[in-house]
Parts: C-alpha cells; structure tokens; sequence
C-alpha cells in the first residue's frame, strides 16, 4: 500500500496469509480470507511483506516452472519477502510426496539475484528423488535466511546453497534425507554450501545418506558455529563435517578458508571433522569436539596447490582447543606445532578418557529443541568440573 504524504510517497509493508485451506481466488490479505498457495502470495507481496503460513499440512501443488533439470515447485523469484509460521506453535507442514519425478525435483527454489528472502519455522518434507541424481528441499542460487526451519524424511538435500547463493541457516534442523538409488544416495546431505560463504549458527544434521555438511566447490567462505552432526550411517560418504575441496571442479583464484567452531561431531561412518583434499588451507578449527568417528575424528587430508592435486597430509590447518575420543584421534596432519596448540590430543600433562565426560549418550543430540529453537539441553560430552579437559572442545 502506498499513502501519499505532502509531495513525497511512502511505502507501507502489507500482510498476506496463506492456508492449506485457503484459495488463491480469495483476497488473501486477512487471516479469514487466505491464499492457498506461496506461489499466489508471492504474485501479490512485494519487498518488504510478509506472508503468513497457517499451520496444517500442504500437499496440493502445482510446478511453478522448470528448466531441462529441474521441476521448481516453489520458483521464490522476488527480494525481501518474508515467510513465517502463523503461529510458532502450530508451523506449517509442506508435503511434497505427490510431485512428479521425471526431473529432479526443486521444493524451493530462491533464483539468482534474489536476495533478502526470509523462512521462519516450517517443515518440508517428502521430497522425492525418484530415479534422478539428486533433488533439493531448498535450493539457494540467490540470497536467503531460515530460521528454525526442518527438512526431514526427505529423499533430498535439506538446504542446498549453490553457484553464487549465499545466506544464513539458523536453529535448523535436516535428518533423515535418504537418496533412494546408489547415486542419489551418495548425493543427499543435510546442509550444502556450495555457493559463496553460508553461515551454519545452532544447525543439527543427524542421519542423511550423505554428508551431514558438505562445502565441496565453495567460492566463498563458510562458517559453521555450534552445530552437530550425528549418525551419518546411511551409506553415502557419511561424514560429519566435509569441510572444503574441489573434486573435479574449478579451483577459483583464492581459496576460502572456512571456519568451524563449538561444533560437534559423534558416531558417523567417515569422518567427524575432514579437510577433503582442500588445496590450501581448509579451515580454522576451535573448540570442536568429535566421538567415535568410524573413519577418524579429525582427518586433515589436504592437496598441495590450486594446480597441483596431489593428495598430502595437511600442512596448513589450524587446530586449537578441540576435543577427540574414541578411534583415530586426528590424521593426515603434517602441521607445525603453533597450528596444533591446546587440543586433548597435543596439550602437555593431558589425558582424554570417558570419565572426563557426564555422559556418552550421543543420541542426545536428536532430543527436541527448546523454547524458539534453542539448542536441547543436553550431558553427551559435557565436562565433568573435575576435568583437565576444562577450555577445550564446544562445551567448555
């Protein structure tokens, strides 16, 4: 709405309400006249609006556009809109089990150029895959925040940031997305940051067929704060943290250097904490602590340049104040002793046993979120007071 005052216009937010009852013929802007679909309030919301989400479950789509891969249910093609649960108590359930796969399915797409897009609290789930390489619950090729949003028994990636997509996921939560052939299974992970520098702050990954985080072919610097990752037992790569490389891709000119810190890593298949042939320095890691790790906890396997993609133990990462038990402690890590200060594995006079723990239950880490989604309140790998251990790992 625009209201003229004196010579000069002033631009007024609108509100406009979704429903799993609603109908897109309906005026859409009161709580008893909603929309029925994100694809309707879009049309009508402009920058700066907000778009209500009734609770109930949505199932009732139709493909907003598509291109020679990708069938995007929800194609999110204007800036600075906001979509939010009605009410944080009752939030919206988008259902997708009724979508074609004769492509790769997009649940939600935010495109290129798109930037200030906000998710509050929602859940997405069954997203299906079909016989396709992979699909996406949200896919980030332009800008956009999520806040205590959850993607889980999907056959997708939860949050996928791609090309030069950026943003922040916060108080989020992806599990249990399986692939549901060999190739999708090795291509389904939690949280995907693919693009250039996401924010991961109070995010959980537990049991996905991939990776629980995966900043494989990243342009920009990624951080990840106070998040966990558990259970990667599904059959894909199955680490916790897959922090950097290229594979087969283009190196760019600088390569990031991330950070990981206050995260937590237990019981996954590969590794907790992994470098991923980084050509460079993968990342700083503070204040981390990984538990039974099958495959190592932390495993700093670097490449020696940009042009060189000779595997070698990691000369350039940075370890300080991070915990590891049970399994292979820390390897492929060729680093000079400054990198290496004040971990339970290097620290003078140090030693790292169960009793230093209150507790070893690590399927805590699943246990529900608190009041606005704060982190459970949880003993697994908490510090005993009579600890040496006291100023390391993330919960110190």
């Amino acid at each position: 709405m625009m209201i003229l005052v004196g010579t000069s216009v002033t631009a007024h937010a609108a509100d406009y309400y979704i429903s799993p009852n609603g109908n897109d013929s309906n005026q859409g802007t009161t709580y008893g006249t909603p929309f029925k679909s994100i694809t309707k309030a879009q049309e009508a919301a402009s920058s700066g609006d907000t778009v209500y989400m009734l609770g109930g479950t949505y199932k009732d789509f139709t493909i907003a556009s598509s291109d020679s891969n990708y069938n995007y249910v929800h194609d999110i093609t204007k800036s600075g809109i906001t979509y939010r649960a009605y009410s944080s108590k009752n939030p919206p359930i988008f259902d997708f089990s009724n979508i074609t796969t004769s492509k790769r399915v997009a649940a939600f797409r935010i495109a290129k150029n798109v930037t200030n897009v906000t998710f509050l609290c929602m859940n997405v789930t069954k997203v299906p895959v079909g016989s396709q390489k992979q699909s996406e619950c949200f896919r980030i090729e332009g800008n956009a925040t999520f806040n205590q949003v959850n993607c889980y028994a999907n056959a997708a990636n939860g949050f996928y940031f791609v090309n030069n997509g950026t943003g922040q996921c916060i108080k989020c939560d992806s599990y249990n997305n399986i692939g549901t052939t060999s190739t999708s299974l090795g291509n389904t992970d939690g949280f995907g940051a693919h693009g250039n520098g996401v924010v991961f702050k109070e995010c959980r990954a537990w049991y996905n067929s991939d990776d629980g985080y995966d900043s494989i072919t990243s342009k920009g610097a990624n951080t990840f704060d106070t998040c966990w990752a558990y259970n990667m037992t599904a059959g894909g790569d199955s680490n916790g943290f897959k922090i950097g490389g290229y594979g087969t891709g283009t190196v760019p000119g600088t390569v990031p250097v991330h950070t990981v810190k206050y995260c937590l890593a237990a019981n996954n298949n590969a590794h907790g904490f992994y470098a991923n042939h980084q050509p460079g320095q993968a990342a700083t890691w503070t204040n981390n602590t990984a538990y039974n790790n099958k495959h190592g906890n932390f495993n700093m396997l670097e490449r020696v340049s940009r042009t060189d993609s000779t595997d070698i133990s990691g000369t350039r990462e940075v370890l300080h104040y991070n915990i590891a038990l049970k399994g292979i402690l820390i390897e492929y890590a060729n680093l000079p002793q400054a990198n290496v200060t004040n971990n339970s594995w290097t620290k003078s006079g140090v030693t790292v046993t169960n009793d230093d723990f209150q507790s070893l239950d690590a399927s805590q880490m699943t246990w529900a979120r608190g009041t606005n989604g704060t982190l459970p309140t949880i003993t697994f790998m908490h510090l005993k007071s009579n600890s040496d251990l006291k100023g390391m790992g993330c919960f110190n």
